[in-house]
């Protein structure tokens, strides 16, 4: 599948993580950012964004400066509930894994748009990939560490259980000292690996964890909801998904129409979009992704109608997308909501 975000933007939130965890191995902040030629004043702007190469030329400096090439493990200690917040409680008051990985990729535009989550069902057990696109320079490995080692302490969290993953996969060479990655996963690590991601079994992600709570997860599920509209107001991209789903009507919009809607030539609207990082297809296809989601998660539309209101000819083709998007057909996800 196709990486369809091209967006190097990660948010402020994930920045200051990252501070927290360098504070943690003793770094001079101010020093580091002004090492790597960035200003320390931009964390106080709560909207404000930092760049997929700025990040990595970050990671690879405070590797440096703490002799700790591993130092993206020790986000796994870092106060995540204090710097996501909203994010944080709807994920950690999720019914189950499954629930709760559904949350973080409907809500990973709060993380940052350079990075993409998503879950892949294998005969095994379901596996968490983190992908990147849209960087120029070379990928700090440190940053898909700590992304590892947060999304394990959720799911340790959500389960209330030291879970241990059926295999860990990094694209880092072989570290020298591979101790650390071991203290954490527990569990076969392979290096050298086209992706990053995490293998959970079939019963641990669909484990219901005793802390769940529907009131909570709703709750946070609304302010976030609202937050993500007021980040679509400033967006062309957003915009045009806004619309194309609520003028959604069974059939794929047509990119002449939308142009003229947001009174703009054809040449010039895709050229916005490009700007954003999107095609005028990859944001439709988007769009379904979306809506496919929702409506399965209503049980009042049955899924061979949601294949009709989404505009797929064949019945099997929306089985064939839904699990290219998600991870698993809509019939599972739909089973394992209950």
């Amino acid at each position: 599948m196709v990486n369809i975000n091209t967006s190097q933007d990660m948010a402020i939130i994930w920045v200051r993580l990252m501070v927290q965890t360098f504070e943690s191995a003793n770094l001079n902040i101010c020093e580091l950012f002004e090492r790597v030629g960035l200003e320390y004043s931009r964390l106080n702007n709560p909207h404000g964004k930092f760049k997929q190469d700025e990040l990595s030329l970050l990671w690879q400096a405070a590797s440096l400066e703490s002799g700790n090439p591993a130092i993206g493990l020790l986000m796994s200690n870092s106060p995540v509930m204090s710097v996501f917040n909203e994010l944080s409680y709807g994920i950690l008051a999720s019914d189950n894994m499954c629930e709760a990985m559904s949350r973080l990729i409907r809500y990973q535009r709060f993380v940052g748009e350079a990075m993409d989550f998503k879950v892949q069902e294998e005969a095994n057990g379901y596996r968490i990939i983190i992908n990147s696109a849209g960087h120029t320079h070379k990928l700090a490995y440190e940053g898909f560490d700590g992304a590892l080692a947060i999304i394990l302490v959720n799911i340790r969290w959500v389960s209330q259980l030291e879970i241990t993953p059926l295999e860990i996969t990094c694209f880092q060479p072989t570290p020298d000292n591979i101790q650390p990655y071991e203290a954490l996963f527990r569990c076969p690590i392979k290096f050298n690996q086209e992706q990053t991601s995490l293998l959970i079994s079939h019963e641990d992600y669909i484990r219901p964890s005793p802390i769940a709570n529907k009131a909570i997860s709703a709750k946070h599920d609304d302010e976030m909801t609202r937050s993500l509209k007021e980040l679509d107001q400033t967006n062309l991209s957003r915009q045009v998904m806004n619309l194309v789903i609520k003028q959604w009507n069974q059939v794929e919009p047509q990119i002449e129409d939308v142009a003229s809607y947001f009174n703009m030539s054809k040449r010039t609207f895709q050229r916005r979009l490009k700007e954003d990082g999107w095609t005028f297809l990859a944001l439709v296809d988007h769009c379904r992704k979306v809506m496919a989601l929702e409506y399965v998660e209503q049980p009042k539309y049955a899924l061979q109608h949601i294949s009709h209101l989404l505009g797929f000819t064949e019945h099997s083709n929306f089985y064939r997308a839904f699990k290219r998007w998600y991870g698993m057909t809509p019939k599972q996800y739909r089973e394992q909501l209950n």
